[in-house]
């Protein structure tokens, strides 16, 4: 059993390979996650919903959506998970005559596109493995094009989702400016314009999660993203807001279910 992250071989697109029964609680990602399972369901949780991606099903999620998932069996499991930057989304959309701005559209409910599974099973096994690049660079811009020209809202490319409330946005916004640093809630609900209490419901319901909460998946983003540059654990856990290594490394284990100098090893 084993969790394997591989570096871009593919600008803007990183896969992840879990057969470990590694629980991965509620987080984000900076990028969309295109996953599938060839090996038992997965349990999991999105936009307060829970379902079972079941094998031949596709899921797609969209940056700094929070969601869960864990194995139904610890004895059957592949999930396999590619991680695409939006900038590579609309490089393919316009190779294939997508021109305008908009969302992706394929969020949330499972896709039943049993070719498209197969393929992007396929595609996953190559990344994996030595694939010659022109080879692997071919099937990257068939396959992903095939889900954009099937899946997606025609005339459209992805963007990363708004919040939809103007104080949850002035929040997001000092957070995402300020990660490395202090912040009480006060702060948080002063600029929201909102008691502290009603900062945490209306962000919850907007997020997911708490915004404390929300904070330390930023942080674990950013010393992600550092770590994958070579950047020394210890300067990627202080620029990033972590009190010291100790701290990310438990932070980090805990999300990725990998420490961080394994994970840099695999990056």
């Amino acid at each position: 059993m084993a969790i394997v992250y591989r570096p871009e071989r593919i600008r803007g697109l990183k896969v992840l390979s879990c057969t470990d029964p590694f629980e991965f609680r509620p987080h984000i990602h900076d990028r969309y996650v295109v996953w599938l399972n060839t090996a038992g369901g997965e349990h999991y949780s999105l936009g307060g919903t829970s379902d079972i991606l079941a094998p031949g099903s596709i899921s797609v999620i969209e940056p700094g959506t929070v969601h869960a998932n864990r194995p139904c069996t610890e004895t059957a499991r592949h999930l396999r998970s590619f991680y695409v930057d939006a900038g590579f989304f609309k490089r393919i959309g316009e190779q294939i005559g997508v021109s305008r701005s908009g969302d992706l559209g394929v969020r949330g409910e499972p896709l039943n596109d049993k070719p498209l599974w197969t393929e992007l099973a396929r595609l996953h096994e190559m990344m994996l493995g030595d694939t010659p690049d022109l080879e692997l660079s071919t099937r990257v811009t068939r396959v992903f094009g095939d889900l954009l020209t099937r899946h997606a809202r025609l005339g459209t490319l992805p963007r990363c989702p708004g919040p939809g409330d103007i104080r949850i946005d002035r929040v997001l916004a000092f957070l995402h400016d300020g990660l490395a640093e202090p912040v009480s809630l006060e702060t948080l609900a002063e600029l929201a314009g909102c008691t502290p209490y009603h900062l945490i419901r209306l962000f919850k319901e907007s997020r997911g999660m708490t915004p404390h909460a929300y904070l330390m998946q930023l942080r674990l983003e950013h010393a992600r993203r550092m770590l994958e540059k070579g950047a020394p654990i210890a300067d990627s856990a202080l620029a990033s807001g972590f009190s010291d290594q100790s701290h990310l490394t438990r932070a980090f284990r805990a999300r990725y279910g990998l420490p961080p100098g394994a994970y840099q090893k695999s990056a």
